[in-house]
């Protein structure tokens, strides 16, 4: 896994990124492994939505360049737009995109994660909201249980309508 942060909507900075991103993730292919890109777009940028945008797309101009059976995971802020990554969702080149709470409380990275289909929550600092070593290891338990209950929960409400089943998924990789 390699992250690279975006504080700005700079195109040509953006492209960088990515480019820097898909060299490394080049690398990573090239010893057998599937890599897991990850420019993360920070959740305090003043132009947030408008960094994801020409995000997305520069994601998608390189996962057009992959070779056939080339694969990456992708690890992403959640976005400001419903969906917006929907075409790298359905791209034969990505296993999985994954949401990173990039600093959001986990009730935020819970409620934007219902709202984009297929994608699946991989969440580091929502998930220890609220844990600490003076707890009681009933307490802490409890709640690293509600946390995860939560976090699955919003990754799996929109399984029915956006994501990809395993055997569909499946196929689709064989396909690509």
């Amino acid at each position: 896994k390699m992250r690279s942060v975006i504080n700005q909507a700079d195109p040509a900075g953006i492209r960088e990124i990515v480019n820097q991103q898909f060299e490394l993730a080049s690398q990573i292919l090239a010893a057998g492994l599937v890599p897991i890109v990850e420019p993360e777009v920070d959740i305090h940028c003043p132009e947030k939505g408008e960094a994801e945008e020409l995000l997305n797309a520069a994601i998608l101009e390189k996962l057009a360049g992959l070779s056939a059976g080339q694969l990456v995971f992708l690890k992403l802020t959640l976005p400001e737009k419903i969906d917006l990554y929907a075409d790298c969702v359905s791209h034969p080149k990505v296993v999985r995109v994954l949401a990173l709470s990039g600093g959001y409380s986990r009730k935020e990275g819970d409620d934007r994660l219902r709202t984009n289909h297929g994608v699946v929550a991989s969440f580091s600092r929502a998930l220890v909201e609220g844990l600490s070593a003076q707890q009681s290891d009933a307490e802490f338990n409890a709640l690293l249980d509600e946390a995860i209950q939560s976090i699955f929960e919003a990754s799996m409400v929109k399984q029915e309508t956006g994501a990809r089943t395993t055997k569909g998924y499946t196929e689709a990789k064989a396909a690509a």
